[in-house]
């Protein structure tokens, strides 16, 4: 997670609410991800050791479907090793391709009028840090997605 980036997500949801999603600022590592496992756990403990502490989020990622997103690449070797360990677990389906970059998604689904407002309300506060939480695993329930173990320090 990214907790310092909410405020980005807050200038979203001012232009568009309906584009936010009822997540908190995050970037996925791998979705889907491995079925949770005592070993997955042990894994992903892991992995959050050797994460660094603070992200940059500076560059714009522009997709189709709507998709407006800010680069986070201090997170792509993460994600290439979660790649490698769960190679069956194609990103997105494979929506964006085999190996899409680490970001945080700000809209999905957004009109051409809305991703361009979404840029203009945010050029001002990039480029920003953020703290990063995590790495958790989440599982999708009736009632939203919940975390299966808190992280480290978490």
């Amino acid at each position: 997670m990214l907790p310092d980036a909410e405020p980005l997500l807050d200038h979203v949801r001012r232009c568009a609410p309906e584009l936010v999603r009822p997540l908190p600022a995050h970037v996925s590592l791998l979705y889907p991800g491995p079925d949770p496992d005592p070993d997955v756990l042990a894994e992903l403990r892991g992995l959050g050791d050797d994460l660094s502490g603070e992200v940059e989020l500076r560059d714009l990622l522009l997709g189709d479907d709507g998709f407006l997103g800010i680069a986070v690449p201090e997170l792509d070797p993460a994600a290439t090793w979660l790649r490698r360990q769960y190679p069956r677990q194609l990103p997105y389906h494979g929506r964006f391709g085999a190996n899409p970059p680490a970001h945080l998604t700000l809209t999905l689904g957004a009109g051409a009028a809305q991703v361009r407002q979404v840029q203009r309300a945010i050029a001002d506060a990039l480029p920003s840090r953020s703290r990063l939480r995590g790495p958790y695993l989440v599982e999708r329930t009736d009632d939203g997605w919940r975390p299966v173990e808190e992280p480290p320090g978490g």
